[in-house]
Parts: C-alpha cells; sequence; structure tokens
C-alpha cells in the first residue's frame, strides 16, 4: 500500500509538505557568541543551505547561500559594513539581498540582481530565522528563561543528533524512556516510579504530565511541547551535577537523516555546589558527543564504557538510542502502547496539519500563552489549569 503523504514527517527539504509546514514557524539556526563579526558561516537547515553573517553593526543576516553570479557560496566572501562580498567577483550584497556592487559591470546591472534574505531575530542567546514565505508569524517569547535572578545561570548549547528530527522530538515525548535510557541518573535522585503519562492538546501544542505518587523523588513531570519541534522540559539531574535545569529545546533538521538540537537552560544552581566549584561550563560545539555515538553504534564501544562523569552523557545516551532505530524509522511498524499517549497524539496532530496544509484548509494558529508555564519538578510557580 502507498503510504499516506500526510504521515511523512520526516522529509522537509524544500517543496515537500513538512517542509512546507516547519517553515511555518521561526527557527533557531546558530548560537550567537559563535557569530563573530567578520566571520561569514555556512549553515544548513531543512535540506538547504545559507549564508550567516554578522556586519560591524552587529547585526546578524541571513541571505541565500550562493553568489548569482557564477554560484560561489557567499560565506567564503568578506564582511564589508554591513554587506557581504564574493570572493570570486566581488559582487557584494546588503542584508536585505540586493546587490550593491559589481566592480566590472555597468553601474546599472547591480539594481537588476537580487538574492533572498530572511528574517532574522536574535534572542537567549541564539540567532533565530524565518525561512517561509510572506510575513513571519509573531515571534515566541520565553518569559520562563528571561528571568536569571536569584542566581539562576543560562547556558546556550547546540549539538547534532544522526537521526531525523521527528525522532528526536518524538522522544521528547516518551517520558518513560528516561528511567532506562537514563537510569543512572533518575535512581540516583530517587525518581524509580514509572509514570502513568496523560497528554492533552493545547493552544500550543501537547501538554505532557508524568504522574507519580511514590513520594520522595517520585515527583509528577510536566512537559510542555510547542508546535512544530520545541519542548520544555525539567532535566533530571545527574549524579555528579545534582542540580536542576529548566530547558527549552529546538529540534531542527539539517537534512532528513540528522539534525541540530538547540537548548537554553536556566540552572538553578546550589549555593554550596557553586562554593566547590562544581558547576559546569556551557558545553562547546564539540565533535566528541557524535564520535562517542558513533563508536557504540558501530559496536567498538558499550555505553557502560563511558566515563559516568563525561558531561555529555545524557547527549550519547540518547544519540545511541535514537541512531539505533536508524537515521529514519519505518513508523509503520511500530507497535505503541498507551505509555505511548505522548507519541500517538504528536503523530495524529502532524497528520491532521498535513493533510490540512495539502489540502488547502487553514492551519492551526499555535500560539503559547504570555504567562509562564509551570513544570512541577522545578519548583516554579503553579498556574492553575497549566
Amino acid at each position: 500500500m502507498t503510504r499516506s503523504p500526510h504521515k511523512d514527517v520526516e522529509h522537509t527539504g524544500p517543496g515537500t509538505l513538512a517542509g512546507r509546514f516547519m517553515r511555518h514557524f521561526w527557527h533557531p539556526i546558530y548560537r550567537s557568541d559563535d557569530l563573530k563579526p567578520g566571520r561569514p558561516a555556512r549553515v544548513q537547515a531543512f535540506g538547504e543551505f545559507f549564508t550567516l553573517y554578522r556586519g560591524e553593526t552587529g547585526t546578524a543576516h541571513l541571505v541565500d547561500d550562493r553568489c548569482p553570479h557564477r554560484q560561489t557560496s557567499l560565506f567564503l566572501g568578506w564582511v564589508r559594513g554591513d554587506t557581504i562580498q564574493c570572493f570570486y567577483h566581488g559582487w557584494t550584497f546588503d542584508g536585505a539581498g540586493q546587490c550593491v556592487a559589481q566592480p566590472a559591470e555597468k553601474a546599472s546591472f547591480a539594481a537588476k540582481v537580487r538574492i533572498r534574505s530572511y528574517p532574522v531575530r536574535e534572542y537567549l542567546g541564539l540567532v533565530f530565522a524565518y525561512l517561509g514565505e510572506g510575513a513571519p508569524p509573531e515571534f515566541p517569547l520565553f518569559p520562563e528563561l528571561e528571568d536569571t535572578a536569584g542566581g539562576g545561570q543560562l547556558v546556550v548549547n547546540r549539538y547534532v543528533v544522526p537521526c531525523n528530527f521527528f525522532q528526536r522530538y518524538e522522544n521528547d515525548l516518551d517520558e518513560v524512556h528516561v528511567h532506562f535510557v537514563h537510569a543512572v541518573s533518575t535512581e540516583k535522585v530517587g525518581l524509580t516510579e514509572i509514570p502513568d503519562v496523560q497528554v492533552e492538546e493545547t493552544e500550543y501544542g501537547i501538554r505532557r504530565e508524568g504522574v507519580r505518587g511514590g513520594g520522595e523523588g517520585n515527583y509528577h513531570l510536566i512537559g510542555h511541547h510547542m508546535m512544530p519541534n520545541i519542548s520544555m522540559v525539567d532535566l533530571v539531574p545527574s549524579p555528579e551535577f545534582p542540580y536542576r535545569t529548566f530547558q527549552v529545546a529546538w529540534r531542527v533538521p539539517i537534512d532528513d537523516e540528522s539534525m541540530t538540537t538547540f537548548s537554553v537552560g536556566l540552572r538553578r544552581l546550589d549555593p554550596e555546589l557553586a562554593a566547590l566549584g562544581k558547576v559546569r561550563p556551557a558545553m562547546k560545539v564539540d565533535p566528541d558527543p557524535l564520535t562517542l555515538s558513533a563508536d557504540i553504534l558501530a559496536g567498538k564501544l558499550r555505553i557502560q564504557d563511558v566515563d559516568p562523569s563525561y558531561p555529555a552523557l545524557f547527549i550519547v545516551k540518547d544519540n545511541v538510542v535514537l541512531g539505533g532505530q536508524g537515521r529514519i524509522t519505518d513508523r509503520a511498524n511500530d507497535r505503541l502502547g498507551q505509555s505511548d499517549k505522548g507519541v500517538i497524539l504528536l503523530r495524529r496532530i502532524w497528520e491532521r496539519e498535513l493533510r490540512a496544509l495539502d489540502e488547502g484548509r487553514p492551519l492551526k494558529v499555535w500560539r503559547r500563552p504570555a504567562h509562564k508555564l509551570n513544570l512541577t519538578f522545578a519548583g516554579l510557580e503553579s498556574v492553575p489549569g497549566q
């Protein structure tokens, strides 16, 4: 039987149904600290390449990757003021994509040449872009991460995951896996009771709650999963770093078989731990998690061979279990149970929205509330009904 195109959530390149849907939203594409003035970057997202650069005024710009003259990548060129000059023949483009100089051509030619530029916004240490058509939607804010008073520490990370983005996003809806994939950490903090997973569709996506009743460390955990690829959760403390981290993570496709996680975490620091120096610095963009994951998936190592204090162990564990499904898994072969309610609901929502897009019907307008959303384990202020 031919698979319904409305179930094809994996392929997000130009012209694909899921790709068109994803381009209705803002997405992070880079860490702000990594984008240095005068040092353009080539960014890959949704199967396309783009050139990102920071002008001398400090403003970030995103334009098409190729110079329309002879197709050389613009990221190889030079930043001149707030413009970017092609390395090949000096064609120069401003942040809006307009060609403003062509040293070897008549002055009137430049006005006829334009490349596409994309709306960009920097927020919470990340560079966001809108890659769709027309005017971008309202930019989503996260007040939960904006208040770092009282000793909170904001940590901004990015890392590559060796699988399709939807596999990673489904994993966010799967609370049960933490008791197995991350068992060392959950047992250490006393989170030993398998939850009764409850989910509901909301105005922003899905609210997930893992209901436990065992007391001690067996808290109810709440996750807010925002369309199309955002998760807001409270990370379970690891044995060597027993602080709580309120985290928002975006699962952004690089291509159909790999993705980048961009995350912003607000750590609730324990003053005693800080005094002892047990505050892990922000993780750098580092190939080690990916290399370790590949070695384990190839059978060269076992997960128990990795040093338990390795700071990216959480990432490696998730990479292994997700990569173990294959770069793109065939969901038709899944045997889902009652603990998979979140995964089932996510798939139904995506199929509904892709069908509406394909048939030219209005899509649901996804909005998060202006007030803070609570996560029980993080001890944030509770909001009735949330």
